[in-house]
């Protein structure tokens, strides 16, 4: 009986050594700054190498995909502008040899890798990771985010998520008991000066003999240009030897403005929201109606705003208009908390877009819990969050067709519009765009129309 307790007792603390011991890979070293930011399937790779050139600075990054495939593709993509390689199952093991001590002596900065890196390897010195897709479990993320801040260093890792996984990222802080700080892609002014430095860096790291066979060149240059010389020569290193172009600050496409419409509070008994948007834009300047992309709502109920994209030249041209009093409208460098425009739930799965498509419909959670990010069927896609296509009444002249006659209204809130047949309209549930109360449609509204 003694040797039977002993044994029991034994059993149950191995047992709970092992749940210990997995309790603890599951949590990440102190020391790393985690940071998760929304972006476009489209703007992944854009915003890419911006977060490399900012959050690396210089160092060395892991960016982890989910397929050898994408890790193939995006180290292509990158290699452009910085020097990167790809690292996954089909390459030989002579290859991942030579390829991963070339990433620790540093011959390239950027490994592209599949989860065959997030553990196993001897991997010192790497200053960030980039989750390009979203890991498949706690776990895994664990383990990829691990491969920074390791012998008491500080490190960072960055979260790259679609705007309809943002509620798969919050079940992830859940599961592994971390916090976000959520940013947005860097600003042009960020991207200029960290590669202005890491030119200066690579500079310096010039032979002394190299420079003598070019230090007459640099002086005549001085002499003729003054500091210009250098500063010309900084920016064709940096790669910006012409003027950056805008960059959307909502899908990060260039050649587009980020703009802000805010409104006085004393214009609080006006209802607020898209579509009075685009008729404001419409009265104001009916090209930027015209060219509008989608419009979001600002979360904060104190502020009575929306944010928009417009192309550069037509953006330009609004920001010169007198606009009526109690409205504002200025170019912004950072987006403000916007509404939640997420459907209103998703399926759960594995966080893999092939392994989704795969998965939808199936209201099924995997062993972990995670949600899938694309298992909703039909409306917003996250390929298409901000697309063009998705532009709200471009023309002015969309406000005559909200009258009577018509057979759409908009609801409060909403992104599509509901038919409903005249035997069902005192029944209806929505509410009004015109006076924000419900129970009655705007075509049946008293009130006088106000689309400011």
């Amino acid at each position: 009986m003694c040797f039977n307790n002993r044994k029991l007792i034994m059993m149950f603390f191995f047992s709970f050594l092992v749940n210990k011991v997995g309790e603890q890979e599951e949590k990440l070293a102190e020391g790393i700054k985690l940071y998760a930011l929304s972006a476009t399937a489209t703007s992944k790779r854009t915003v890419l190498s911006d977060l490399i050139t900012v959050y690396a600075k210089g160092g060395k990054t892991i960016v982890f995909t989910q397929t050898k495939k994408d890790a193939d593709e995006v180290s292509l993509a990158l290699t452009s502008s910085i020097a990167s390689e790809a690292l996954h199952g089909d390459i030989s093991q002579h290859q991942r040899e030579r390829t991963l001590n070339g990433f620790r002596q540093g011959k390239f900065t950027v490994l592209v890798a599949t989860d065959v890196a997030a553990r196993g390897l001897d991997i010192p010195n790497v200053d960030l990771v980039i989750h390009y897709e979203l890991p498949n479990d706690a776990e895994t993320f664990v383990h990829r985010s691990g491969r920074t801040g390791r012998a008491g260093k500080e490190g960072t890792a960055i979260l790259m998520y679609t705007s309809s996984q943002k509620r798969t990222v919050r079940s992830l802080e859940h599961d592994v008991g971390c916090k976000f700080e959520f940013i947005s892609p860097p600003a042009m002014e960020e991207i200029l000066e960290s590669s202005a430095e890491q030119v200066v860096a690579t500079l310096n790291r010039v032979h002394p003999e190299s420079v003598k066979f070019f230090t007459a060149t640099a002086q005549k240059l001085v002499e003729e240009q003054g500091a210009s010389a250098l500063a010309a020569a900084l920016a064709q290193m940096s790669g910006f030897s012409q003027p950056p172009s805008c960059r959307s600050l909502i899908n990060h496409e260039q050649g587009w403005i980020t703009l802000q419409l805010t409104r006085d509070s004393d214009t609080s008994g006006r209802f607020f929201s898209a579509r009075s948007v685009t008729g404001f834009l419409s009265d104001v300047y009916s090209p930027a109606a015209d060219e509008v992309g989608k419009i979001h709502l600002i979360a904060d109920e104190r502020i009575k705003g929306a944010v928009f994209d417009l192309p550069e030249e037509v953006a330009r041209e609004l920001l010169k208009k007198e606009l009526p009093s109690g409205n504002t409208i200025s170019k912004i460098t950072k987006l403000p908390t916007l509404q939640d425009d997420e459907p209103a739930s998703d399926f759960y799965g594995k966080f893999s877009d092939r392994d989704r498509s795969n998965r939808r419909g199936s209201n099924s959670r995997d062993q972990r819990g995670f949600r899938s990010s694309r298992g909703w069927e039909g409306g917003q896609d996250s390929d298409d969050e901000f697309g063009r296509g998705s532009r709200n009444f471009r023309s002015g002249n969309n406000r005559s067709r909200m009258g009577k006659n018509s057979g759409d209204d908009w609801l409060i809130g909403g992104g599509r519009s509901n038919r409903f047949s005249s035997s069902n309209r005192s029944g209806h549930g929505g509410a009004c765009f015109n006076c924000g109360q419900p129970g009655h449609r705007a075509a049946d509204c008293r009130k006088k129309r106000d689309f400011f």
